[in-house]
Protein backbone atom coordinates (compact mmCIF):
# COMPACT_ATOMS: atom_id res chain seq x y z
CA UNK A 1 0.00 0.00 0.00
CA UNK A 2 2.45 2.70 0.79
CA UNK A 3 4.41 1.74 -2.62
CA UNK A 4 1.61 2.80 -4.53
CA UNK A 5 -0.06 5.27 -2.51
CA UNK A 6 3.58 7.37 -2.98
CA UNK A 7 3.38 6.54 -6.66
CA UNK A 8 0.00 7.91 -6.64
CA UNK A 9 0.61 11.11 -4.77
CA UNK A 10 3.77 11.83 -6.24
CA UNK A 11 6.71 13.49 -4.29
CA UNK A 12 8.86 16.83 -3.98
CA UNK A 13 11.49 15.95 -1.54
CA UNK A 14 12.25 13.63 1.72
CA UNK A 15 14.33 14.45 5.15
CA UNK A 16 15.45 11.70 7.85
CA UNK A 17 15.45 12.04 11.43
CA UNK A 18 18.49 12.82 13.05
CA UNK A 19 18.65 8.48 14.72
CA UNK A 20 17.10 6.99 10.86
CA UNK A 21 14.50 5.50 11.88
CA UNK A 22 11.90 8.05 10.64
CA UNK A 23 11.32 9.15 7.03
CA UNK A 24 9.52 13.00 6.45
CA UNK A 25 7.86 12.85 2.74
CA UNK A 26 6.40 15.76 0.80
CA UNK A 27 3.66 14.37 -0.47
CA UNK A 28 2.80 16.62 -3.78
CA UNK A 29 -0.62 16.08 -4.79
CA UNK A 30 -1.80 16.71 -1.46
CA UNK A 31 0.05 19.68 0.20
CA UNK A 32 0.85 17.40 3.31
CA UNK A 33 4.20 15.90 4.96
CA UNK A 34 3.77 12.23 6.03
CA UNK A 35 5.83 11.07 8.75
CA UNK A 36 7.17 7.16 8.33
CA UNK A 37 8.56 4.81 10.49
CA UNK A 38 11.12 3.03 8.15
CA UNK A 39 11.27 -1.11 8.19
CA UNK A 40 13.36 -2.08 5.99
CA UNK A 41 14.70 0.46 3.58
CA UNK A 42 14.62 -0.88 0.50
CA UNK A 43 11.23 -2.32 1.28
CA UNK A 44 8.96 0.35 1.23
CA UNK A 45 5.75 -1.64 1.97
CA UNK A 46 7.02 -2.26 5.77
CA UNK A 47 7.15 0.85 6.37
CA UNK A 48 4.07 2.49 8.80
CA UNK A 49 2.94 6.04 8.47
CA UNK A 50 2.44 7.63 12.39
CA UNK A 51 1.87 11.22 11.73
CA UNK A 52 0.11 13.62 8.77
CA UNK A 53 1.40 17.44 8.64
CA UNK A 54 -1.23 19.00 7.30
CA UNK A 55 -1.62 22.36 7.80
CA UNK A 56 0.43 23.61 4.33
CA UNK A 57 -2.52 24.38 2.03
CA UNK A 58 -0.05 24.17 -1.61
CA UNK A 59 2.73 21.79 -2.23
CA UNK A 60 5.73 21.66 0.46
CA UNK A 61 8.72 22.52 -1.05
CA UNK A 62 10.94 22.63 2.17
CA UNK A 63 11.18 19.53 4.29
CA UNK A 64 14.25 19.80 6.76
CA UNK A 65 14.99 17.93 10.13
CA UNK A 66 16.73 19.14 12.75
CA UNK A 67 19.46 17.57 15.20
CA UNK A 68 17.27 18.28 18.41
CA UNK A 69 14.18 16.74 16.30
CA UNK A 70 12.72 19.76 14.90
CA UNK A 71 10.57 19.66 11.32
CA UNK A 72 10.76 22.99 9.01
CA UNK A 73 8.14 23.39 6.18
CA UNK A 74 8.16 25.72 3.71
CA UNK A 75 5.44 25.39 0.81
CA UNK A 76 3.86 27.61 -2.53
CA UNK A 77 1.02 28.81 -0.23
CA UNK A 78 4.17 31.42 1.17
CA UNK A 79 3.85 29.89 4.70
CA UNK A 80 6.53 28.46 7.18
CA UNK A 81 5.80 25.54 9.84
CA UNK A 82 8.37 25.05 12.42
CA UNK A 83 6.90 21.10 14.45
CA UNK A 84 8.06 19.70 17.75
CA UNK A 85 7.85 16.19 18.62
CA UNK A 86 5.96 16.23 22.09
CA UNK A 87 5.14 12.93 24.19
CA UNK A 88 5.05 11.32 20.33
CA UNK A 89 2.67 14.46 19.18
CA UNK A 90 4.03 16.88 16.20
CA UNK A 91 2.93 20.20 17.63
CA UNK A 92 3.39 23.33 15.58
CA UNK A 93 4.90 26.33 16.65
CA UNK A 94 4.73 30.30 16.01
CA UNK A 95 6.48 31.72 13.25
CA UNK A 96 6.26 35.31 12.71
CA UNK A 97 7.34 36.14 8.86
CA UNK A 98 5.89 38.49 6.32
CA UNK A 99 6.78 36.77 3.15
CA UNK A 100 4.62 37.57 -0.51
CA UNK A 101 5.57 34.27 -2.54
CA UNK A 102 6.58 30.80 -2.22
CA UNK A 103 8.99 29.48 -0.09
CA UNK A 104 11.35 27.02 -2.47
CA UNK A 105 14.42 26.52 -0.45
CA UNK A 106 15.44 26.10 2.96
CA UNK A 107 17.20 23.71 6.17
CA UNK A 108 18.06 23.70 9.68
CA UNK A 109 21.04 25.17 10.73
CA UNK A 110 23.53 22.27 12.12
CA UNK A 111 22.84 23.13 15.90
CA UNK A 112 19.27 23.32 15.13
CA UNK A 113 19.07 26.24 16.77
CA UNK A 114 17.92 28.54 13.86
CA UNK A 115 16.85 27.62 10.14
CA UNK A 116 16.85 29.40 6.91
CA UNK A 117 14.16 29.24 3.68
CA UNK A 118 14.59 31.14 0.86
CA UNK A 119 11.46 32.81 -1.20
CA UNK A 120 10.28 33.75 -4.53
CA UNK A 121 10.02 37.27 -3.76
CA UNK A 122 14.28 37.25 -4.14
CA UNK A 123 14.81 37.30 -0.21
CA UNK A 124 16.14 34.72 2.54
CA UNK A 125 14.37 34.97 6.12
CA UNK A 126 16.64 33.61 9.06
CA UNK A 127 14.16 32.03 11.38
CA UNK A 128 15.37 31.76 15.38
CA UNK A 129 13.48 31.17 18.32
CA UNK A 130 12.40 33.83 21.18
CA UNK A 131 11.78 31.82 24.06
CA UNK A 132 10.36 35.15 25.77
CA UNK A 133 7.34 35.24 22.81
CA UNK A 134 7.35 31.87 22.82
CA UNK A 135 7.78 32.32 18.74
CA UNK A 136 9.73 31.86 15.95
CA UNK A 137 11.16 35.51 14.46
CA UNK A 138 13.08 36.16 11.46
CA UNK A 139 15.38 38.57 9.95
CA UNK A 140 15.99 39.15 6.31
CA UNK A 141 18.36 38.63 3.96
CA UNK A 142 17.69 41.06 0.62
CA UNK A 143 20.68 40.73 -1.77
CA UNK A 144 19.40 39.24 -4.86
CA UNK A 145 17.54 40.37 -7.98
CA UNK A 146 15.53 37.21 -8.44
CA UNK A 147 14.32 33.75 -6.32
CA UNK A 148 16.12 32.71 -3.66
CA UNK A 149 16.49 28.60 -4.87
CA UNK A 150 19.26 27.41 -2.95
CA UNK A 151 19.97 27.87 0.64
CA UNK A 152 22.61 25.72 2.97
CA UNK A 153 24.42 26.91 6.16
CA UNK A 154 28.66 26.33 6.93
CA UNK A 155 29.11 23.71 9.44
CA UNK A 156 29.85 27.16 11.70
CA UNK A 157 26.71 27.99 11.21
CA UNK A 158 27.88 31.53 11.25
CA UNK A 159 27.13 31.94 7.28
CA UNK A 160 25.26 30.81 4.66
CA UNK A 161 25.70 29.89 1.34
CA UNK A 162 22.42 31.17 -0.99
CA UNK A 163 22.41 30.48 -4.45
CA UNK A 164 19.63 32.72 -7.02
CA UNK A 165 17.98 32.47 -10.47
CA UNK A 166 19.82 36.16 -11.05
CA UNK A 167 22.53 33.60 -11.87
CA UNK A 168 24.72 34.30 -8.88
CA UNK A 169 25.76 32.99 -5.86
CA UNK A 170 26.44 34.92 -2.38
CA UNK A 171 28.17 34.02 0.95
CA UNK A 172 26.04 36.11 3.93
CA UNK A 173 26.90 36.14 7.46
CA UNK A 174 24.12 35.12 9.40
CA UNK A 175 24.95 35.62 13.44
CA UNK A 176 21.99 36.56 15.64
CA UNK A 177 23.49 38.86 17.57
CA UNK A 178 20.04 39.48 19.79
CA UNK A 179 19.59 35.53 20.58
CA UNK A 180 23.41 34.60 21.28
CA UNK A 181 21.68 30.75 22.04
CA UNK A 182 21.36 30.16 18.21
CA UNK A 183 24.90 30.55 17.89
CA UNK A 184 27.14 27.42 18.86
CA UNK A 185 29.47 28.72 21.30
CA UNK A 186 31.99 25.89 21.34
CA UNK A 187 33.13 25.68 17.54
CA UNK A 188 36.19 26.75 16.98
CA UNK A 189 37.00 26.21 13.02
CA UNK A 190 36.87 28.89 10.20
CA UNK A 191 34.17 31.66 10.65
CA UNK A 192 34.26 31.26 14.39
CA UNK A 193 34.96 35.08 14.48
CA UNK A 194 31.64 35.54 12.72
CA UNK A 195 29.60 38.37 14.70
CA UNK A 196 27.55 40.35 11.89
CA UNK A 197 24.45 39.65 9.98
CA UNK A 198 23.74 40.29 6.38
CA UNK A 199 27.14 41.03 5.51
CA UNK A 200 28.15 39.67 1.86
CA UNK A 201 31.51 37.67 1.96
CA UNK A 202 31.62 36.08 -1.15
CA UNK A 203 29.85 36.90 -4.56
CA UNK A 204 30.00 34.74 -7.37
CA UNK A 205 28.84 35.16 -10.99
CA UNK A 206 27.67 32.08 -12.82
CA UNK A 207 25.90 31.16 -16.11
CA UNK A 208 22.98 29.62 -15.00
CA UNK A 209 20.06 29.53 -12.06
CA UNK A 210 21.67 27.95 -8.86
CA UNK A 211 19.98 24.52 -8.40
CA UNK A 212 22.10 23.08 -5.36
CA UNK A 213 24.79 24.45 -2.83
CA UNK A 214 26.63 22.38 -0.40
CA UNK A 215 29.98 22.58 2.22
CA UNK A 216 32.31 19.78 2.93
CA UNK A 217 32.05 18.37 6.03
CA UNK A 218 35.73 20.14 7.02
CA UNK A 219 33.99 23.86 6.15
CA UNK A 220 36.98 24.78 3.72
CA UNK A 221 35.46 23.94 0.59
CA UNK A 222 31.92 24.69 -0.82
CA UNK A 223 30.42 23.70 -4.36
CA UNK A 224 27.71 25.34 -6.57
CA UNK A 225 26.01 23.44 -9.02
CA UNK A 226 23.93 25.69 -11.96
CA UNK A 227 20.93 24.44 -14.03
CA UNK A 228 23.07 24.71 -17.14
CA UNK A 229 25.60 21.89 -16.09
CA UNK A 230 27.84 23.80 -14.41
CA UNK A 231 29.44 22.72 -11.38
CA UNK A 232 31.79 25.01 -9.78
CA UNK A 233 34.60 23.84 -6.77
CA UNK A 234 36.14 26.79 -4.09
CA UNK A 235 38.71 26.50 -1.34
CA UNK A 236 38.46 28.61 1.27
CA UNK A 237 41.96 30.28 3.07
CA UNK A 238 42.51 30.55 6.65
CA UNK A 239 40.88 33.92 6.98
CA UNK A 240 37.88 33.05 5.32
CA UNK A 241 38.31 34.59 2.04
CA UNK A 242 38.41 32.69 -1.46
CA UNK A 243 41.37 30.40 -3.11
CA UNK A 244 41.81 32.58 -6.17
CA UNK A 245 42.28 30.01 -8.61
CA UNK A 246 42.24 29.99 -12.44
CA UNK A 247 38.71 29.87 -13.46
CA UNK A 248 39.65 26.50 -15.95
CA UNK A 249 40.08 24.75 -12.82
CA UNK A 250 37.13 26.05 -10.76
CA UNK A 251 34.69 25.41 -13.59
CA UNK A 252 33.60 22.18 -14.74
CA UNK A 253 30.78 20.92 -17.24
CA UNK A 254 31.11 17.28 -16.69
CA UNK A 255 31.02 15.63 -19.37
CA UNK A 256 30.12 12.02 -18.60
CA UNK A 257 26.73 13.17 -16.80
CA UNK A 258 23.96 15.61 -17.16
CA UNK A 259 23.15 18.49 -15.15
CA UNK A 260 22.40 17.98 -11.27
CA UNK A 261 19.34 19.07 -9.47
CA UNK A 262 21.34 18.37 -6.43
CA UNK A 263 24.95 18.13 -4.61
CA UNK A 264 25.99 16.69 -1.66
CA UNK A 265 29.04 16.60 0.30
CA UNK A 266 29.37 12.57 1.64
CA UNK A 267 32.89 13.81 2.68
CA UNK A 268 35.82 15.82 1.99
CA UNK A 269 36.92 14.34 -0.59
CA UNK A 270 33.83 12.53 -2.66
CA UNK A 271 30.79 14.83 -3.63
CA UNK A 272 27.51 13.02 -5.36
CA UNK A 273 25.49 14.63 -7.48
CA UNK A 274 21.88 13.73 -8.93
CA UNK A 275 19.32 14.91 -11.67
CA UNK A 276 18.98 14.01 -15.52
CA UNK A 277 21.12 10.57 -15.23
CA UNK A 278 18.50 9.39 -12.58
CA UNK A 279 21.48 7.84 -10.93
CA UNK A 280 24.22 9.37 -8.53
CA UNK A 281 27.22 10.24 -9.88
CA UNK A 282 30.12 10.21 -8.04
CA UNK A 283 32.78 13.06 -8.50
CA UNK A 284 36.43 12.73 -6.83
CA UNK A 285 36.59 16.94 -5.05
CA UNK A 286 40.76 16.93 -4.04
CA UNK A 287 41.86 18.88 -5.10
CA UNK A 288 39.35 19.70 -8.27
CA UNK A 289 36.40 18.11 -8.97
CA UNK A 290 36.36 14.90 -11.05
CA UNK A 291 34.07 12.10 -12.37
CA UNK A 292 34.77 9.03 -10.52
CA UNK A 293 31.47 6.40 -11.59
CA UNK A 294 27.58 6.32 -11.78
CA UNK A 295 26.27 4.13 -8.99
CA UNK A 296 24.65 1.60 -11.38
CA UNK A 297 22.74 -0.78 -8.60
CA UNK A 298 20.50 0.32 -5.74
CA UNK A 299 19.74 -1.54 -2.76
CA UNK A 300 16.85 -2.96 -4.09
CA UNK A 301 18.47 -3.65 -7.75
CA UNK A 302 21.03 -5.40 -5.39
CA UNK A 303 18.58 -7.85 -3.40
CA UNK A 304 16.84 -8.92 -7.42
CA UNK A 305 20.24 -9.89 -8.36
CA UNK A 306 21.09 -11.56 -5.29
CA UNK A 307 17.86 -13.81 -5.09
CA UNK A 308 17.85 -14.14 -9.15
CA UNK A 309 21.57 -15.17 -9.23
CA UNK A 310 21.75 -13.83 -12.47
CA UNK A 311 24.63 -10.71 -12.95
CA UNK A 312 23.73 -10.70 -16.41
CA UNK A 313 20.12 -10.02 -16.36
CA UNK A 314 21.06 -6.80 -14.04
CA UNK A 315 23.57 -5.54 -16.54
CA UNK A 316 21.41 -6.17 -18.91
CA UNK A 317 18.63 -3.73 -17.43
CA UNK A 318 21.16 -1.21 -16.67
CA UNK A 319 21.94 -1.00 -20.27
CA UNK A 320 20.80 2.85 -20.72
CA UNK A 321 17.25 2.43 -21.98
CA UNK A 322 15.65 3.66 -18.49
CA UNK A 323 16.03 0.71 -16.36
CA UNK A 324 12.63 -0.36 -16.80
CA UNK A 325 10.52 -2.91 -14.63
CA UNK A 326 7.48 -3.76 -13.96
CA UNK A 327 7.61 -2.08 -9.96
CA UNK A 328 10.25 0.55 -10.57
CA UNK A 329 12.52 -1.30 -8.49
CA UNK A 330 15.76 -0.27 -9.92
CA UNK A 331 15.86 2.65 -10.31
CA UNK A 332 14.66 6.03 -11.41
CA UNK A 333 12.42 6.26 -14.42
CA UNK A 334 12.80 10.47 -14.16
CA UNK A 335 14.88 12.73 -12.92
CA UNK A 336 16.02 12.52 -9.45
CA UNK A 337 14.97 15.87 -7.44
CA UNK A 338 15.71 14.99 -3.59
CA UNK A 339 19.07 13.01 -2.58
CA UNK A 340 19.68 12.50 1.71
CA UNK A 341 23.04 10.82 3.67
CA UNK A 342 21.55 8.31 5.51
CA UNK A 343 24.37 6.78 6.92
CA UNK A 344 27.71 7.26 6.19
CA UNK A 345 28.06 4.35 2.88
CA UNK A 346 24.22 4.72 2.04
CA UNK A 347 22.08 7.53 0.74
CA UNK A 348 18.37 7.83 -0.29
CA UNK A 349 17.15 9.44 -3.54
CA UNK A 350 13.34 10.09 -4.90
CA UNK A 351 11.84 11.71 -7.81
CA UNK A 352 8.49 13.10 -8.78
CA UNK A 353 7.22 9.73 -9.43
CA UNK A 354 7.06 8.57 -5.61
CA UNK A 355 9.82 6.46 -6.26
CA UNK A 356 12.46 6.17 -3.29
CA UNK A 357 15.61 4.26 -3.88
CA UNK A 358 18.98 3.19 -1.49
CA UNK A 359 22.16 3.47 -2.84
CA UNK A 360 25.31 1.89 -1.60
CA UNK A 361 28.50 4.27 -1.88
Amino acid sequence: MTESYLKQQKLVTHTWSPDGQFVALSIKNTSNADIYKVGQLEKIGTWQKVSTLKDASQQINVLSWSVDNKILIGSDDRSVYVYRNINNTWSKDLVIITNEKAILSGEWAPNGQKCVVGTACHKAFVLFFEEKNNWWHNQQINCFYSSVTACRFHPSGRVLGLGSTDQTFKLVSCVIQENQNSEDQSYTGLFKDIKTFGEILVTINLNGWVNSIDFNQSGNKFAVAAHTGLIKQYSFNNDGSLIVDDEDKNASYIKETKPFNKILYLNDSTLVGVGYDRKPVLLNCDPTLKFTSIIEKCLAAEGEVQKSGSIAAAKQIFSGKGQKTDDDKFGHQTAINSVNKVSDNLISTSDVNGIINFWRI
